[in-house]
Formats: structure tokens, C-alpha cells, sequence
């Protein structure tokens, strides 16, 4: 297996398992700006080092694909991926983070995208809006 096909399926796992199976932030903050959404910066998988949600570099602009970069660390064999809030590393892969009323409409947003369905955050490591939802396709960088 390819070096690129490896990270892209760590990371996809990672995303995938973070989504899906983690329980939700012990102290949920959400980076909002005056006025506004969600701000661009480090959005941390609420402490879990990377190992079920890692930490995810959002741009700051809603609907755009590829809009939070995941980033990790590839030292010989070892393949870290930035958990701790920080959003260290070089950006081995991305998600896309879309702004929908319910899931009909993030689904909608994702698909117009060409990024597949939409997931809530909702239950998830990281502290988002309800209004904030994961398309299905990840990016590999």
C-alpha cells in the first residue's frame, strides 16, 4: 500500500470513528465571531489526542469544500495525527463543514459540493453550532 493510500485511510478511520462512536465534550465551547458563525481556527476533537477525532483547521467560510484541513505528524513509521488543539503537523487530509437547518438541507448543501451526505456534529468530540454538519467525503491532500 502507497504511503499516500495509507494516510488517506488513517485519516478517513480516524474521521469516520471520531464521528461516529465518541462521546461528546465534558465542556463544550464553540468558536463563534460577533455576528457571525463559526470563526476560522483550530477546532480541537475535545482532548482525545487524535485517536478518535482529531483536530480539525476550519477556514472559516461555511459550504466550501475541503473548508477544515486535518493534520498529522509522519516521522520514519510513526504517523501522529494533531489531537491536542493545536492543529500541528502538515494537512494530510480535510472535511467539509456545511451550515443546514436540518439534515435535508445540509444533505442538499453537501451534495451541490459533490461531498456526498451530511452527518451532524451533534454528539460528536468537537464543539460545534447544531446547525453544523460533516459531508461524507473526505479529501486526501
Amino acid at each position: 500500500m502507497s504511503r499516500n493510500r495509507l494516510i488517506a485511510a488513517a485519516v478517513a478511520s480516524v474521521v469516520v470513528l471520531g464521528a461516529a462512536a465518541c462521546a461528546a465534550p465534558t465542556t463544550p465551547t464553540v468558536p463563534t465571531v460577533p455576528g457571525g458563525w463559526l470563526a476560522a481556527g483550530c477546532i480541537d476533537g475535545a482532548g482525545t489526542d487524535g485517536n478518535a477525532a482529531p483536530d480539525l483547521n476550519y477556514s472559516g467560510t461555511a459550504n466550501q469544500a475541503g473548508n477544515a484541513t486535518i493534520s498529522a505528524f509522519l516521522v520514519g513509521s510513526l504517523f501522529s495525527i494533531s489531537g491536542n488543539g493545536t492543529c500541528s503537523g502538515t494537512p494530510v487530509g480535510a472535511i467539509t463543514i456545511v451550515r443546514g437547518a436540518d439534515q435535508a438541507a445540509a444533505d442538499t448543501i453537501c451534495s451541490s459540493l459533490g461531498q456526498g451526505t451530511a452527518t451532524a456534529f451533534a454528539g460528536s468530540p468537537w464543539a460545534l453550532p447544531a446547525d453544523a454538519w460533516s459531508c461524507s467525503n473526505t479529501i486526501v491532500l
